[in-house]
């Protein structure tokens, strides 16, 4: 994707989704579960982080 607008709010969206499972589970998932889920919800906001970045400095 080399739109980072595009990529900005994927990725903030996913993160927001991911951050819902993890809070606002009602039940614990397995451990195999949550350390996957918390491995894509660094990686959703550090994208999310780079996009914005790109944003601002004009790319």
């Amino acid at each position: 994707m080399n739109n980072p607008k595009v990529t900005a709010a994927i990725s903030g969206a996913v993160a927001l989704y991911l951050a819902f499972s993890i809070f606002g589970a009602s039940e614990a998932p397995s451990s195999a579960l949550s350390t996957m889920n918390w491995v894509f919800l660094v990686l959703a906001l550090i994208a999310c982080v780079g996009s914005i970045y790109k944003i601002t400095k004009g790319g």
